[in-house]
């Protein structure tokens, strides 16, 4: 009886042994994933663009710590974006670059009161071989804080703190050597009250936008109103169209082709002819893209007889026109009357 409560009392440690040891053993199926940043808000323009910006773009110089002047840096906005845009002149190069943009008071900054611009939100690692000059930042204006300032005509400030590290070389074989330095947007020191730290910041007044308006398809190509004169041509690509020509294709009735090209010469006229040459507005910008490459690919002919390229978009053409025009509806001029502004679509 002994001998088997004693074989019992062994199975049962023996087991829990086994247990214990296969617990060590056991890993789990997959490692666990690294801690996710964050988006950036700031989105990195890395080729060469032309912005457009509602009234005027300020730009200040960008310094390194002995006070030369090695480039500017420019900040502007659109209805949608503020843009950030470093431009390093003569022989200087760019590395990394960081900026901040918003409330002063969230400026990422030390216990010293010096900033801390690894952490500034805007940030993109850059490499001095790839011989840049000129790169900016892009973030929508509704995802930044701003300051109240009567100063602004629009009461509407941003401190702006733009950071890049810089080399200056001569021949692209130099891009590794020299020494690599940081530079900074002028004029005003962030942290004046210390004696090491020179890093310096700007304020930006927030520009308002002039109110982009479009007259219809109707009023461009009717003949229904005198004040409809165009300023220039429609053209896509090698499409030209004369305004002779355009009228003489009204009206659309039930052909698609000839309703793409209706709104989208409408928005192209009315952003030449009455606004002053301002750009598609970002809004409607896609569509009109999409208008365009189609009838970039057509002929005066096949605006004639709707005809078009085997393989076309067709549904997504049509979407688009009607997002163009249900766009010059809720955005139509009233300075000259427009019957047709919110038909056709």
């Amino acid at each position: 009886m002994y001998l088997i409560s004693t074989l019992k009392q062994f199975a049962v440690l023996f087991l829990f042994i086994i247990a214990t040891v296969s617990c060590k053993k056991q890993r789990p199926a997959q490692d666990p994933p690294d801690p996710i940043e964050p988006p950036s808000i700031y989105e990195s323009i890395l080729t060469s663009h032309t912005f457009s910006f509602c009234n005027t773009a300020f730009t200040s110089t960008l310094k390194i710590k002995d006070g030369t002047d090695i480039g500017t840096v420019t900040v502007g906005n659109d209805s949608v974006y503020l843009y950030l845009t470093y431009n390093l002149t003569g022989s200087w190069y760019l590395g990394n670059v960081h900026s901040y943009a918003g409330r002063e008071a969230q400026l990422p900054r030390n216990t010293d009161g010096n900033p801390v611009y690894q952490q500034f939100p805007g940030k993109q690692d850059l490499n001095f071989c790839d011989l840049r000059q000129s790169f900016t930042f892009r973030v929508m204006l509704s995802n930044l804080t701003l300051d109240n300032n009567a100063q602004c005509a629009t009461s509407e400030q941003y401190y702006i703190a733009m950071r890049a590290s810089v080399r200056q070389f001569s021949s692209p074989a130099d891009c590794v050597a020299g020494t690599e330095q940081p530079a900074w947007g002028a004029p005003y020191l962030i942290n004046p009250g210390s004696s090491n730290e020179w890093a310096t910041a700007f304020y930006y007044c927030r520009q308002a936008c002039p109110t982009i308006c479009a007259y219809s398809q109707g009023y461009w190509f009717s003949n229904s109103n005198p004040n409809a004169s165009w300023c220039q041509i429609v053209k896509y690509g090698n499409l030209e169209v004369s305004e002779q020509q355009g009228d003489s294709l009204w009206p659309p009735q039930n052909n698609w082709v000839k309703r793409a090209f209706f709104q989208g010469s409408a928005l192209q006229l009315s952003m030449n002819c009455v606004n002053t040459g301002s750009a598609i507005p970002i809004s409607i910008v896609n569509d009109y893209n999409r208008l365009e490459t189609f009838l970039s690919a057509l002929t005066y002919a096949d605006l004639q007889n709707g005809t078009f390229p085997v393989g076309t978009d067709t549904t997504g053409v049509r979407a688009s026109s009607s997002n163009v025009g249900r766009w010059i509806c809720n955005n139509h001029c009233t300075a000259n009357p427009d019957t047709t502004a919110c038909s056709g679509y």
